[in-house]
């Protein structure tokens, strides 16, 4: 077991026939006779830009519950609903690779920097593979740039350290155990970059199910037989071993701290530097083999635990401090009950949040305790959701063999752009900001809402982040300041526009992106502030008479000229 197979691929394949389609992988040379196949070629094919924008929540709990009556039909639908403090777009979707006929799908997502890595395996008895390194340095067009198949290998998670992949997975070609074809993958990256320089670390198990890494060392588990195995960095040795049944997860805690999940025994805390076990504690009993996911917030582990939701359970003793149900499934939508299960949390930014399969994504905000938390809602994005990771803003939802979501937080430009929100109250309203006409209003913060209107002679000053999913209406002599960012509308129902009505005057301290059209009506104005100030539109602008537009200003597709 504690023998290192170094694997030298002097046959490795590099060079790939031009007119390959990544849409099925099964022209790449010789598969069977390589244990990766790099591709950099076509990869452009599988980023969809085609439903992108602000993402809206379905579920989001009313403003005064008890104060609303189901007879009142004069307000706007969704008014009364409270909006949330999480404005977010979805830039793109990313198409799961296709090898000789067979669609694989997301497994683990590990970010670094300006790169996101991406693991794919199939159901089944069949091995393979695959990992993509996505370039996620430009929100406004993320984009795969290389493509690792692996065709006799299943890759369940992956991990960065130290420029280095570290991948969980299983190969009975490339184990020295055929009954025990568990290993973790160590591939070196070259400025961040796959490359053939693999070295395999074997482990006893049919899969090696999750992986961690930090300065302590490589930490792998395995499924069926399994261990919880600590690696040299250095020389790739097993130095300890803890053994445990039905393992699911692993992650490191405070740095010191080795954290498991197993789906019979629980989860269990070790010292990160001898596999010493410091405490236990019994969780929900889950079905066997389903991949599932913990996360940490203060002294918490959050568990998800399949049928019975999200648990939160206190590390130090064990006790269980918080559930979150499996939310409830639209009576309208044709949904089997039994596909709607916390396969994944991930917790960023006071923020939970869990995949539940065909129940999609749900969101929750934390107060000031993890047992005091609100719903927000669940995230209106099609298809099932297997698995989250949230981190530095980036949310990236795996669809099954639908492939990859990635979301993105708008945030207020940093503090370098001179704009300052502390002059606003917070933004605490309903999902539609509607100002009468002669009125004033001014917010900070971040928010997510339906629609704003400002009527006429009416003044609004919004300082922070916002994202708007349906339309903006600026009317007759009103004036709508955004000193921050704004996001608007879907490529999906451009028709819900940014209009600037006749004498109506739209301001822009920072950014603005547009995802449906735009609509400058005669005697409209579009004034930048600042140096640093840009728009971005992804559907028609439309000038209709006298437009008046000033300021320095990006425009990034051209889109005003």
């Amino acid at each position: 077991m504690k023998k290192i197979i170094r694997i030298y691929l002097l046959i490795f394949v590099i060079v790939l026939i031009a007119c390959q389609s990544d849409d099925d992988s099964s022209n790449l040379p010789n598969p069977e006779n390589s244990n990766v196949i790099l591709n950099s070629n076509n990869l452009s094919e599988r980023i969809n830009f085609k439903s992108t924008g602000v993402v809206s929540v379905k579920g989001a709990p009313l403003e005064n519950p008890e104060e609303v009556s189901e007879k009142n039909s004069s307000k706007v639908p969704g008014e009364d609903k409270v909006a949330s403090d999480l404005p977010l777009v979805q830039i793109a979707k990313v198409s799961a690779p296709v090898y000789n006929g067979t669609v694989l799908r997301a497994t683990h997502v590990a970010i670094n920097g300006n790169y996101a890595y991406v693991s794919y395996n199939v159901e089944g008895d069949t091995y393979l593979g695959a990992v993509d390194v996505i370039d996620i340095s430009n929100p406004l067009n993320p984009s795969v740039v290389l493509q690792a198949i692996f065709p006799n290998t299943d890759i369940s998670s992956l991990d960065f350290y130290q420029n280095a992949l570290y991948m969980a997975g299983a190969n009975p070609s490339m184990s020295t155990d055929d009954a025990n074809p568990a290993f973790i993958l160590k591939m070196e990256l070259q400025d961040g970059l796959l490359t053939e320089n693999l070295t395999i670390m074997d482990m006893p198990g049919y899969v090696a199910t999750d992986v961690v890494v930090n300065t302590n060392g490589v930490f792998g588990v395995s499924g069926d037989n399994g261990i919880l195995g600590k690696y040299n960095l250095n020389t790739q040795q097993l130095d300890q071993d803890a053994f445990l049944t039905d393992l699911r997860a692993v992650e490191i805690y405070n740095d010191n701290k080795i954290i498991v999940l197993s789906g019979t025994e629980g989860i269990h805390v070790y010292n990160s530097s001898n596999l010493n076990e410091t405490n236990s504690f019994e969780t929900s009993q889950d079905v066997a083999e389903a991949k599932r996911t913990i996360d940490f917030y203060k002294n918490n582990v959050l568990v998800s635990e399949g049928p019975k939701g999200l648990g939160v359970y206190q590390i130090s003793n064990g006790s269980k401090v918080a559930t979150i149900d499996i939310p409830e499934v639209d009576s309208e939508e044709t949904i089997n009950p039994n596909d709607v299960v916390t396969n994944a949390v991930s917790v960023e930014n006071e923020h939970i949040f869990t995949a539940n399969g065909a129940g999609g994504v749900s969101v929750y905000k934390i107060n000031d305790a993890i047992n005091n938390f609100i719903t927000i809602g669940t995230l209106n994005l099609e298809g099932s959701a297997n698995y989250i990771k949230s981190k530095n803003d980036y949310i990236f939802v795996a669809d099954g063999k639908e492939g990859l979501k990635i979301l993105k937080t708008v945030t207020t430009p940093d503090s370098g752009s001179g704009i300052v929100c502390s002059d606003y109250p917070p933004y605490t309203g309903g999902y539609w900001l509607n100002v009468n006409s002669n009125r004033e209003e001014a917010y900070s913060g971040s928010a997510s809402l339906m629609g704003v209107n400002v009527n006429a002679k009416a003044n609004l000053v919004f300082c922070g982040a916002l994202a708007v999913n349906k339309g903006v209406n600026v009317n007759s002599k009103g004036t709508f300041l955004i000193k921050g960012a704004l996001a608007q509308g879907t490529t999906e129902a451009p028709y819900n526009a940014l209009i600037v009505n006749n004498d109506g005057v739209l301001q822009i301290e920072g950014s603005l992106v547009i995802y449906g059209n735009m609509i400058l009506n005669n005697g409209a104005t579009l004034q930048f502030l600042g140096s640093e100030s840009s728009i971005t539109v992804y559907g028609k602008v439309t000038k209709n008479g006298n437009v008046t537009i000033t300021g320095d200003y990006t425009d990034t597709f051209n889109s005003l000229k």
